[in-house]
C-alpha cells in the first residue's frame, strides 16, 4: 500500500471506492491518536480511520459538519494515485457523528 512521497496528506481528495464499486465520496480528514504532530511524532503515528464523503461548500468553509463516514483504516485494501480502495459495505462504515461519541 504505497502511494507519492512520504506523507499521507497525498490521499486527501482521493476517491474512496468499496470492492464493489460503490463510491463513498472523498477522503477529508486522515484521523490518528495523539495530539498535532507532536505526540507522537508523524512517522511513527499509527492511522486510525479515514474521513470521507461529499462534502458541498458550507461544509468546506467550517460552517456545517460533514455528512460523513468513518473509514477504520484496518479496511483500506487498496492505496494508489487514483483512488483509495475499502473492504465492506456502505452500512458497516460509522457515521462522523457515531465515531466522535465513540471516542468520548
Amino acid at each position: 500500500m504505497n502511494g507519492p512521497g512520504n506523507r499521507l496528506a497525498w490521499l486527501e481528495d482521493l476517491p474512496v471506492i468499496t470492492e464493489d464499486g460503490t463510491r463513498l465520496g472523498h477522503v477529508f480528514e486522515i484521523r490518528s491518536p495523539g495530539r498535532a504532530e507532536t505526540e507522537p511524532v508523524h512517522d511513527a503515528r499509527k492511522v486510525d480511520c479515514l474521513l470521507c464523503g461529499k462534502r458541498g461548500w458550507l461544509e468546506r468553509l467550517g460552517w456545517k459538519e460533514p455528512d460523513a463516514l468513518a473509514i477504520p483504516w484496518s479496511s483500506v485494501v487498496v492505496l494508489d494515485a487514483h483512488a483509495v480502495i475499502v473492504r465492506g459495505a456502505v452500512d458497516s462504515f460509522r457515521k462522523l457523528d457515531a465515531y466522535r461519541s465513540e471516542d468520548r
